[in-house]
C-alpha cells in the first residue's frame, strides 16, 4: 500500500495497492507502474488453483461489519473487483476478554474445505501493554465469510500487526505472528513467532522464535528454492521501510535487549568484531563507528543508543557475518 494512516501527514502517496516486481529472485526491486487494486485497505494475494490470482481485501462498511471483498486477476497486475461479505467479529476476544473491533488485512490459505484467514484485531485503547488478538475466519466459496472463535489467537502478549498465514512450497502452512514479546524486566527482546500446521489449520504447533523481530511479515517461497521474508518497519522521524530477507543457516548466537526507544544492544557470539555491522535500515544508514562493543569470552556486546531527542531503535539492527543475518 502506496501511504500512510492520516495522521502521519506524508504527501505525494495516493494510499492504493502498487507493486514491485524482481528478475534476480529477490535480490533487487523496481516499483511497477500504476495501480494494482483501487482501495485503501492493504491485500492478501495468492496464485488461483484454476489459473490467474485471488486477491482479498477490507472494501467499506457492510451489515454489522466491514466487508471483505474478493479480487481476481488473469495477469497478477490488472485486478476486478467480485463480491464480498460483512463479517460480525465481536465473538472474538483477547486474552482479557476484549472483544474484536476493526480487523486489519486478512492473510487468505487455500484449504480442502475451501478458505481460511486470519487478521489481527487494530483496535487499541488506553496505554500498554497491549494485547491485541488475532481471529481466524473460514469461507466455503473465498466470498462468503464466517467468524471461528475456536481459531482465536489471544496470547498475553501483544501481535503487534498482522500474522502471515501461508502455505509454504512443501504443502506446509506457516503462520508468522510478530508478537511483541520483550520481558519487561530485563528488556530481552523476543524475535516473531512462527508455528505450523500439516492438516489445514486443524492443530498447530508449538511457537517457536525468529531470529529478529519487525512488522507485517510475508512470506514467498521461489522456484529456486529460496524462502524469502518480506517486512515493514518505521523510523520515528524518517518514514517506514520494506525489507525482504532470505533464510539461512549459521552458527552466529545472538540477543537483542531493549531501553525504551532510546538504546539496544545485543550479545553476539559466533563473529569477530569487525563482521558486526550496526544499521538503521529505514535510514539505510550505517551506525557502527557510533555504538560501544564490549568483549567477554566468546561474546562481543554491542550498544546503540540514539542521538539525544533521537530517532529510536524500532529500525536499528545488527547484521552479522558476510551473510548479514539479522537480529
Amino acid at each position: 500500500k502506496n501511504g500512510n494512516e492520516p495522521q502521519i501527514p506524508l504527501a505525494g502517496f495516493d494510499n492504493k495497492i502498487h507493486s514491485f516486481v524482481s528478475s534476480d529472485n529477490g535480490v533487487t526491486w523496481s516499483l511497477e507502474s500504476g495501480v494494482r487494486v483501487d482501495v485503501s485497505s492493504p491485500i492478501s494475494v495468492r496464485a488461483a488453483e484454476s489459473g490467474g490470482y485471488e486477491a482479498w481485501a477490507w472494501s467499506g462498511k457492510g451489515t454489522g461489519g466491514e466487508i471483505s471483498s474478493r479480487f481476481t486477476s488473469t495477469n497478477g497486475s490488472d485486478f476486478t473487483k467480485g463480491s464480498g461479505s460483512s463479517v460480525i467479529v465481536g465473538a472474538c476476544k483477547s486474552a482479557d476478554g476484549v472483544a474484536a473491533t476493526l480487523l486489519g488485512d486478512i492473510q487468505v490459505v487455500k484449504v480442502a474445505s475451501g478458505y481460511l484467514a486470519y487478521a489481527q484485531d487494530m483496535q487499541a485503547t488506553g496505554s500498554g501493554p497491549f494485547k491485541r488478538h488475532a481471529c481466524g475466519l473460514t469461507s466455503a466459496d473465498g466470498v462468503n465469510w464466517t467468524l471461528d472463535i475456536a481459531r482465536t489467537i489471544a496470547p498475553q502478549n501483544d501481535i503487534q500487526t498482522n500474522p502471515e498465514t501461508y502455505r509454504n512450497s512443501s504443502g506446509v502452512i506457516e503462520q508468522i505472528l510478530p508478537i511483541d514479546k520483550i520481558d519487561m524486566q530485563t528488556g530481552l527482546r523476543s524475535g516473531m513467532q512462527i508455528r505450523t500446521s500439516t492438516n489445514d489449520g486443524a492443530s498447530w504447533t508449538d511457537l517457536s522464535e525468529l531470529s529478529f523481530f519487525a512488522a507485517d511479515p510475508d512470506r514467498l517461497d521461489l522456484t529456486n528454492g529460496d524462502s524469502l521474508l518480506a517486512f515493514g518497519n518505521f523510523d520515528h522521524r524518517q518514514g517506514g521501510l520494506l525489507g525482504v530477507t532470505k533464510k539461512i543457516s549459521t552458527n552466529y548466537k545472538a540477543s537483542r535487549t531493549e531501553k525504551g526507544i532510546e538504546s539496544v544492544s545485543w550479545v553476539i557470539s559466533g563473529a569477530a568484531q569487525s563482521a558486526i555491522k550496526i544499521k538503521n535500515l529505514c535510514q539505510d544508514k550505517d551506525l557502527t563507528s557510533s555504538v560501544k562493543f564490549a568483549t567477554s569470552g566468546s561474546n562481543i556486546t554491542v550498544t546503540y543508543t540514539a542521538d539525544a531527542g533521537g530517532r529510536g531503535n524500532s529500525c536499528v539492527y545488527a547484521l552479522i557475518g558476510a551473510e548479514q543475518a539479522i537480529k
